[in-house]
């Protein structure tokens, strides 16, 4: 086995995308986000479009799915192509229903305990490869979710557990929980927040950790440029941002804005995987295109991070973009 953190060379019988060994545990560079899945069309819509997706992302060499119970169809979608791939062709990670704000400890525990049956249930499996709660919902309560997933975990329920966080100040109470091996944060060029010495530390002194990380294009916004309005960034700030992007990707040798995104994020040395999701096969292998490229150097990386603009962090949180 690889030595933890480290990156595995390609094997061209698993296709381009390559792997990370994180606690044990072979993960792919590249995880692929199901929640386009669930909301391109309804849970009756043929299931061929979506058996296509996975077959492709088999062939790229992608081990995981990410999905949600928040994410229309996506699990009864997935599982009703699943079953048209080889067993185990793909780990399976998905994030448990958000718990009411004031849940008591035993309805957190019971809306726990229905949100896993009804994941399982609709995914056509008896175990999940990983459970993730919100980390408000893991820390509430006095963690009786939490414990509660320890319990599920602990009799086979799922292989993993970990928590979904929000906001870099959420990281430490969740570094705390007991039995933890899976966060997934959000993080893309722009945000420097994860950069604070405190949180880096924190993460490399939990080399076993698995640390997937979402919302690396921002929303799309990345990728669009200058196409879109950004919320809470005028357009000239947009702008400037854009064409700092620009000029680092041909400075870097990077075929584009897309590239240099992912290159920087998976050149954090805490990150594991990206999660990513596609609408077509066709979009899928130009996401694993640029994945198979290789991060970025450290001189690289702190080449980007002294040069990209400072962005309002209201920017780099979706959730206060509406209003």
């Amino acid at each position: 086995m690889p030595q933890i953190g480290s990156t595995v060379e390609v094997n061209p019988a698993r296709g381009i995308v390559p792997d990370q060994w994180r606690g044990g545990v072979r993960q792919s560079a590249l995880v692929l986000g199901a929640a386009q899945i669930g909301g391109y069309a309804g849970a009756d819509a043929p299931v061929g479009p979506t058996e296509a997706l996975l077959r492709t992302a088999a062939e790229l060499g992608i081990t995981h799915i990410d999905t949600a119970r928040a994410y229309g169809a996506s699990e009864r979608r997935l599982g009703a192509a699943l079953p048209a791939l080889p067993p185990r062709t793909f780990e399976v990670m998905t994030k448990v229903v958000p718990l009411p704000p004031g849940t008591s400890a035993a309805d957190a525990a019971a809306a726990v305990d229905a949100s896993v049956a009804r994941s399982l249930a609709e995914l056509g499996v008896d175990r999940a490869t990983v459970l993730l709660p919100r980390a408000e919902d893991a820390l509430a309560a006095d963690g009786a979710a939490w414990e509660r997933l320890r319990y599920l975990r602990d009799r086979g329920v799922a292989s993993r557990i970990g928590v979904t966080i929000r906001q870099p100040d959420e990281l430490p109470a969740v570094l705390r929980l007991p039995g933890l091996e899976h966060v997934q944060l959000p993080c893309n060029i722009l945000d420097q927040r994860w950069l604070a010495p405190a949180l880096t530390g924190a993460l490399l002194d939990r080399p076993e950790l698995v640390v997937t990380v979402r919302s690396v294009f921002l929303q799309g916004l990345l990728a669009a440029g200058r196409a879109v309005r950004w919320p809470r960034l005028a357009d000239a700030e947009r702008d400037r941002v854009v064409s700092t992007l620009d000029g680092l990707a041909a400075e870097l040798g990077r075929s584009g804005r897309d590239e240099l995104c992912l290159a920087y994020v998976r050149a954090l040395p805490w990150v594991t995987s990206v999660v990513i999701g596609a609408e077509s096969a066709d979009q899928l292998r130009q996401h694993a295109g640029l994945v198979a490229g290789a991060p970025l150097t450290t001189g690289e990386r702190a080449r980007v991070q002294s040069a990209v603009p400072a962005v309002p962090a209201e920017l780099l949180d979706p959730c206060r973009w509406r209003g």
